[in-house]
This record gives C-alpha cells, sequence and structure tokens, in this order.
C-alpha cells in the first residue's frame, strides 16, 4: 500500500527517512551538529520565524515535493543492500553452521560411508578383540588346590531298624586340584538295640541275629564335579559344592548274641569299600572355615552268630555245645554281605589358612 504525503511535511518526513536509513557507521562519524534532532525540529515549528543554524538546505525550486512512502519498506521486512545483493539468510544459528562438521567417533570412514558410522568391518574386529580379553568365569569362594583339609563329623546309621548307631569321626584330605583330593577317613561307632529289637523278642517270641559296628576306616579318593551358588532372600550368595568319594578300606563288627547271658561275642576285622557324597559350604568372609552335610554308605562283608548256637532242651534240639565258645562260633559262621548307611554333618578346616587367586594373564 502506498501512500501520498505532500506540502510543508514533505521536507520533515524526507530528513527522518534519511537519518533512519544512515547506517551505523555513518552516524557514528556524523558530527552531531550536522543531523536534525527532534528538539530542533520542535523549536521550528514553536518560532517558525528563528533562524536554525544547520546544514544547508536545497535551494526551493518552489514546486511541492511529492513523497511516496512505501509501508512494506517501513515495515523493515527486507532492507536493501547497495549494489543490489540480498543479504545472506540467517539459519538462526550464531555459532555458525556447523552442518558439514563430521562427529569424531573414533573411527575410519571407508569411501562412500556415511558420516558418523563406523565401518561394519572395523567393528567387528574391534568385537572380536574384545571378547577375547573378557572372562565371565567368576571366582570361587575359596580355593581348596594344596590345602590340607581336618573334618570332624557327628552322624548316625539309617538302615538298620534292630541297632542304631551314633558315629563320630574325622577326615583328612589333601587337594591335589581344587576339585580331587586325597584322604582318609576315621569313624568310631555306638551301637545300641532299638525298641523293635526288643517288642518282636517279647511279643514274638522270636530272638534276632544282629551285629554291631565298632569302627571302620578307609583311604578316600575326592572328586567334586558340581559347584554353584544360591541366592537367600536376595540378601546373600551362599556359595556351595557337591564332592562324591570313593574309597576303600577296613571295618570291625561285633555279633549280638541271641542270649547274652550264656554266650560271648565275637568280632570280625574285615575289609570293605565306601561310596559317600558330601555337600559343603563356606563361611562368609573367613578363607578357612566350611560346614559339610553328607551321606556315606559302607558295604563290607560280616560274619553272623551260628544259628546252632544257644539252648535248646527239646529232643533232637539244633543246640551245639561246642559253638559256646566264641572262637568256635566264629570259625562256623559264613560270611554274608552287610552295609551300614551314615548321615553326618561336620565342620571343615583348612590349612594353611590363606590362599591367593592366579590368573593366566
Amino acid at each position: 500500500m502506498r501512500r501520498i504525503v505532500s506540502g510543508p511535511l514533505t521536507g520533515l518526513l524526507a530528513s527522518s527517512l534519511a537519518f533512519c536509513a544512515l547506517p551505523s557507521t555513518v552516524l557514528a562519524a556524523t558530527p552531531s551538529t550536522a543531523l536534525p534532532t527532534l528538539s530542533t525540529i520542535s523549536a521550528a515549528a514553536t518560532y517558525p520565524d528563528a533562524v536554525l543554524v544547520g546544514p544547508e538546505e536545497a535551494p526551493d525550486d518552489g514546486g511541492d515535493d511529492i513523497v511516496v512512502i512505501d509501508d512494506d519498506e517501513m515495515d523493515g521486512d527486507e532492507p536493501v543492500v547497495e549494489g543490489g545483493d540480498s543479504p545472506p539468510e540467517d539459519d538462526g544459528d550464531i555459532f555458525g553452521d556447523d552442518s558439514d562438521t563430521e562427529p569424531d567417533d573414533g573411527g575410519e570412514r571407508t569411501a562412500g560411508q556415511a558420516p558418523g558410522k563406523l565401518d561394519p568391518e572395523s567393528e567387528r574386529q574391534q568385537i572380536e578383540a574384545e571378547m577375547g580379553l573378557i572372562s565371565v568365569v567368576q571366582r570361587q569362594r575359596m580355593l581348596k588346590k594344596k590345602r590340607f583339609e581336618i573334618a570332624p563329623q557327628l552322624g548316625l546309621t539309617i538302615n538298620d531298624p534292630y541297632v542304631r548307631h551314633y558315629t563320630f569321626g574325622a577326615d583328612l584330605n589333601y587337594w591335589l586340584t581344587n576339585r580331587m583330593a586325597l584322604g582318609l577317613t576315621a569313624t568310631g561307632l555306638l551301637g545300641a538295640l532299638t525298641p523293635r529289637y526288643d517288642n518282636i523278642r517279647f511279643q514274638q517270641g522270636l530272638l534276632l541275629t544282629a551285629n554291631k559296628t565298632l569302627w571302620q576306616a578307609n583311604v578316600n579318593f575326592t572328586y567334586n564335579p558340581f559347584y554353584g551358588k544360591i541366592a537367600i532372600f536376595n540378601r546373600a550368595l551362599l556359595h556351595w559344592e557337591l564332592a562324591t568319594t570313593i574309597g576303600a578300606g577296613a571295618t570291625q563288627t561285633q555279633v549280638i548274641p541271641r542270649y547274652k547271658a550264656l554266650h560271648d561275642p565275637f568280632n570280625t576285622i574285615t575289609g570293605g569299600g565306601v561310596l559317600g557324597f558330601v555337600a559343603r559350604t563356606y563361611m562368609p568372609n573367613i578363607d578357612w572355615i566350611s560346614y559339610q552335610a553328607g551321606v556315606r554308605v559302607w558295604a563290607y562283608p560280616d560274619k553272623l552268630e551260628p544259628l546252632g548256637r544257644g539252648p535248646d532242651t527239646d529232643p533232637g534240639g539244633r543246640d551245639d555245645i561246642a559253638l559256646d565258645d566264641a572262637s568256635a562260633a566264629k570259625d562256623a559262621s559264613d560270611f554274608q554281605l552287610a552295609f551300614n548307611v551314615t548321615v553326618f554333618l561336620g565342620v571343615s578346616f583348612f590349612f594353611p589358612t590363606s590362599f591367593e587367586y592366579t590368573t593366566p594373564r
């Protein structure tokens, strides 16, 4: 939209437009007396007859000057630069355009590869190199290699319904590696008749043949194939391991006479084998104590009291007077396969009391 202004206001508007169009550098270099000010314009309007000191005015040709004002130019949308060129567009980035700057990704880029992306081949090689240095196997709670173990134990037998044995003993092991050990086991047993034995004797009128075990000792080989951890209420980790034991040794048993008032017992020392399973847990923050629980099965040949030993008053009875002697009764007895199944609890002490982890790198 264009507006036409004529008359005396033409000079005032022309001076104002010229003042506004001057660049800042020109304004800084121009003396303050060379430019009309608002106070000067106001004084001229108030005192028309006064003489104003200022720049020389252009001669008046006697006609009215017509100034065409363009509102679009007054709005200041697109300032015109001398020479006809438009000013460069501003994208809003006061720090400059960094669209051409490539991110430093630490990798090399091949021809035709997009900026900021790693070469797939170099990335694969880097992953393979890092995986070769990563070890995901966690350390065990305790190492047993080249250490001695002494484990006192208490237990009882569970397979004989007529004789109950209470056991006490100890294991002595030397760990060749963290999984294998050689050791000795010595166990003493205290046997006692159960109430069932007496019930059958008095209620049924039957005399049972039974033996009790005095001691057992054997040489063991222990292999520890299982190791794991259990989370306890998401508060702590319980380290555990399960080992199997196989060995061979000696056992001594004693006959329980059917007629205790008439006959003496006799003892038998025999060999046998043992198979066991031992579970172990470790004390927290202690490198030389652990708890253990296990079960052992002893298998051995044993001699029982001969059936012909005992008083028999009936005619043609089977009582053999020669068997009253304990040695004769032992010689007349035959071997039979016997078992002792024992469950036990124990505490292990390891010496030396400390150890050090070693890694291949």
